[in-house]
């Protein structure tokens, strides 16, 4: 079967995927206003005021600031256009994301998952996402330092796909509540569907669909 209609539809996938993730950045800056000071009303926080000040808002605020900033870093540097046009900040803000995804993105999304809402099934789902999203980004920098670009480029893409679990959990989030789903399995499936599923989405695409045409700076 041809895939030329997938490939002309490639910068319109690409784009409105690129707009869902700065809509729920934007979604997650304004929610800034419920966190500080937190108000234990809100979704997220409800039933986390007895341990939130027990060393929980150490993990909370920074990954609620970094998982956002490393969102927004990774769609820039996936973009094939600003890598031509500017290698050298590529290279730079590849080393910023590194720090900010194994410094701040992973600790504390492994010190979360053992408060997690839904129990100790999504403990572990959030936990193993943690921890994928630092192999995928220690194997890109890896493949970057050994100038194995093509690997490079692949490890990237999974730890984005991991990052925008973000994205998925928002999704989902919105989809239970418009339809007043309000059970504890949901909620379990959302900490492991929310990261397996775009990354089955991502090897899925790149193992049956051709690769768009790289630009050489």
């Amino acid at each position: 079967m041809s895939t030329s209609w997938i490939q002309r539809a490639r910068p319109i996938i690409q784009g409105l995927l690129a707009l869902l993730v700065l809509k729920v950045v934007g979604v997650t800056f304004e929610s800034y206003r419920d966190y500080v000071p937190p108000d234990f009303e809100v979704a997220f926080l409800i039933g986390r005021e007895g341990y939130f000040f027990s060393g929980y808002q150490w993990s909370f605020y920074p990954h609620i600031v970094a998982g956002p900033c490393s969102l927004l870093l990774g769609l820039l540097l996936l973009s094939e256009r600003f890598r031509c046009w500017r290698p050298h900040w590529h290279r730079r803000l590849g080393r910023v994301q590194v720090a900010i995804v194994l410094l701040i993105v992973v600790p504390s999304g492994l010190a979360m998952a053992w408060y997690a809402a839904a129990g100790p099934g999504a403990g572990v789902g959030f936990a193993s996402l943690a921890v994928a999203t630092g192999g995928t980004v220690i194997q890109g920098w890896r493949a970057a330092v050994q100038r194995r670009f093509e690997d490079h480029r692949r490890w990237m893409q999974r730890c984005f796909a991991l990052l925008f679990s973000a994205v998925v959990i928002r999704v989902n989030g919105g989809l239970g509540l418009v339809c007043g789903i309000e059970s504890e399995w949901y909620y379990l499936q959302t900490a492991w569907t929310s990261w397996l599923l775009p990354l089955l989405v991502l090897e899925l695409w790149r193992r049956y669909l051709p690769p768009a045409p790289r630009s050489v700076p």
